[in-house]
Order: structure tokens, then sequence, then C-alpha cells
């Protein structure tokens, strides 16, 4: 399994000439679309648009020369204003963060803390209702649609704030003006049942899904409901073709609604693998459902982005909250893989993978084109009957 040395790796190495970024450029988008013209993707549809808006003046910082200190005077100012944080946090089931919540409020006792759980362009939506009318409940958000963060910065609705360890936190994951930062990187990537398959058997290229063994096996959460499983299923189509979706479907997936389903599938048997989920990459012994990389292919990731707004109503229990996520204990008990590129765990860092660090930031900028590819993929996972 690749992933496993734990080389240092540098910033420097990063930057925008990073080959895994680097395949969405236009050369890789126009050998893809050269492969679906057929079915009318342009080959501009991925190109990378738009820019942030003009710097802010930095953030006031305090150095990581004690952060334990920072936290504890962080703590104490957070009981001051209150007491409570409220977190608004994407995802697809209501109890995910439940071990999140007992774990913040049992390291800061005194802090009443809820987080609430929704899809991520649910919250998103009504963060937006909430900014133009007043009200705003969350102080803090944690999502996937991470261009929703550029948006809310341009309309000067972030507060910037670099928390302790901030500036070990690969670049790409983190605002220069500090108004957004990645606290863990998450994949939706091959994942398997590892009771009913063995390491051999284990499907870890798309390819591996086509063969006759895996025919009723599989389960996927519907990739037209959600951007990443989207985006995974786009780099499968960019490496292999749209012919890929349609052997896929040959094979007669499980498309269930979101990946507590998927996970549900698998853990009961009912299927033995998924090509896009998450999980972990070392479960606890006596859990069977495991994520794996691939081989050779390109996979996506994405950090699990987190942003203060500057209206809160608890500041500075908002800034505990995040300074407490990237702390390196946090950092070394994530689902998958760490923000921080100073933190050891022994999945290794996500650049040590197959993984475009910033691919899925890209695919995510130009609405239209997601949208013209989300249709595209609905003709294979929800063919029309031909009626109206």
């Amino acid at each position: 399994m690749r992933g496993f040395d734990h080389n240092e790796t540098t910033e420097s190495t990063l930057n925008n000439s990073d080959p895994a970024t680097r395949s969405f450029g236009r050369r890789a988008i126009l050998r893809y679309t050269a492969a679906a013209g057929a079915v009318g993707v342009s080959a501009s549809a991925f190109a990378q648009t738009g820019a942030l808006a003009a710097p802010r003046p930095p953030a006031v910082v305090s150095g990581d020369a004690d952060p334990a200190a920072q936290l504890q005077q962080l703590y104490r100012d957070a009981l001051d204003e209150g007491g409570g944080l409220v977190v608004w946090a994407g995802g697809s089931s209501p109890t995910q963060e439940d071990r999140t919540r007992q774990a913040f409020t049992t390291a800061f006792p005194g802090i009443d803390t809820s987080i609430t759980v929704r899809y991520s362009t649910e919250h998103s939506a009504l963060i937006d209702r909430q900014l133009a009318l007043g009200g705003l409940e969350p102080d803090i958000v944690q999502l996937q649609t991470l261009y929703d963060f550029d948006h809310w910065k341009a309309k000067n609705a972030l507060l910037s704030y670099r928390p302790p360890g901030a500036q070990a936190v690969f670049k790409q994951y983190r605002d220069p003006d500090d108004t957004y930062i990645g606290i863990s990187v998450q994949s939706f990537g091959r994942v398997v049942n590892t009771a009913l398959l063995s390491e051999a058997e284990m499907p870890r290229d798309a390819v591996d899904f086509l063969k006759p063994a895996f025919r009723d096996k599989i389960v996927i959460p519907d990739p037209t409901a959600d951007d990443a499983v989207l985006f995974a299923i786009y780099l499968v189509t960019q490496k292999y073709g749209l012919q890929f979706m349609e052997r896929f479907m040959e094979q007669r997936p499980l498309i269930v609604a979101n990946s507590p389903a998927t996970t549900a599938a698998l853990a009961s048997g009912q299927r033995t693998a998924s090509l896009a989920n998450v999980s972990s990459l070392a479960p606890p012994p006596g859990q069977s459902v495991r994520y794996i990389a691939p081989r050779t292919d390109q996979f996506m990731s994405w950090p699990r982005t987190a942003a203060i707004f500057r209206a809160a109503r608890h500041p500075a229990a908002a800034k505990l909250y995040l300074a407490w996520q990237l702390t390196l204990e946090r950092q070394s008990a994530v689902l998958q893989w760490p923000s921080r590129r100073d933190v050891t765990v022994p999945a290794g860092h996500i650049t040590d993978y197959n993984s475009p660090i910033n691919g899925f930031r890209e695919f995510l900028r130009d609405r239209a084109a997601v949208e013209r590819y989300r249709a595209l993929i609905r003709t294979f996972i929800h063919p029309s009957s031909g009626t109206n």
C-alpha cells in the first residue's frame, strides 16, 4: 500500500508545479473532453476560474511559543464571554459529530457546545439567509463546500484568526489572510469489508470493480447528490473514459443516499466494496469496514475546512475550538489524514498519495461545469424513462 513512508514533505514541493495539481490544467481537460466530446463536455469545463478577493490586512498573530498557554487564555476568555459555542458542521448524519462535541467539552468544561450537522449545501444557504437578514446562529462552520469560504470572505463575513499550529498546515489548506483553514483531510475513495475480502481480492483501482466477482457486490453514495463523490467519479472517467460508467452500471451497484448508508451496507455484508466512500485507514479492532488506497488511480481528497464569522456571538469560544482542532493531539487522532505536515500518523500525509491536493477546490470553482458534469453522470445513475 502506498503512503506509509514518513519522508518529510516541505511546502516547496506543493506549489503550482506539483504534477498532481497540474493534472487539472487545460491539457488534461482537453484530453478528457476529446474522449467525452460526443456527449458535449466543453474543453474549458473545468479550467480554473476566478480569484480571491483583494488581501486584507494580516490578522493579529500570537506566536506559537506556548500553544498550551494560548489555549488556556482562550478558555478563560470563552468562559468570560458566556461559555457558549455554536458549530455548524457539514455531514449526512445528525450524530456524526457527537464524539467531537464530547471530546471538546471534556477538554474544556463549562463551554456549552452545540454542533449541528446538515448537508453543507443546506448550511450554506441558511447562513446566506441569516447574513442577509440578521440573526446569524453559528459562531464557526466546518463544511465540504469549499467555494462558500471564498464567497463569505469576499463579503467580509469571516474573522481573520491564525490559531497556534496554523503555520504547519499545508499552505493549500489555509487562506493567506487567515479567514479559513483545513482542520483535517478526508477522501471519498475505495472502502471494503475486510471480513469478506482477502487482501488480494480487495479492489483498489476503478477497473478492479469491473471484475465479475463484484457484480451485485458494490455500493456507492449517489454521485449526483454529493460534489465530493461526483469528483471521485470525475477522476475515474478522466482516466478511463465514460465507457467506464457504462460497464460500472452493468455491475448493478447499489446506489444509496449518503455515506452512512454506504457504510451500513458494507458493515452488514449486504455489499463488499465501495468505489467512493469515507472510512478509517486503520479501523479499531472489531471493525471490518476500511479505506484502502488505489494502486495507480488518482483519488479525490479535500480539507475539512473551518471558519469563524465576524458576527459570531462567541468569538473566543470559536477561536478555542479552532485552535483545539489543530493541536497535535487532535491532529494525531483524525479519521484519515492530518492537515498539519508536522504530525506523523501511520497513514502518513495526503501528499504521500496520488491525490491532487488542490483538485477538489479547483473542480468546485466552475459551478456551471460541475452542474453539466452532474447532469452527464445522472444519465448513467438515473436514466430517464423517456416519459414526461
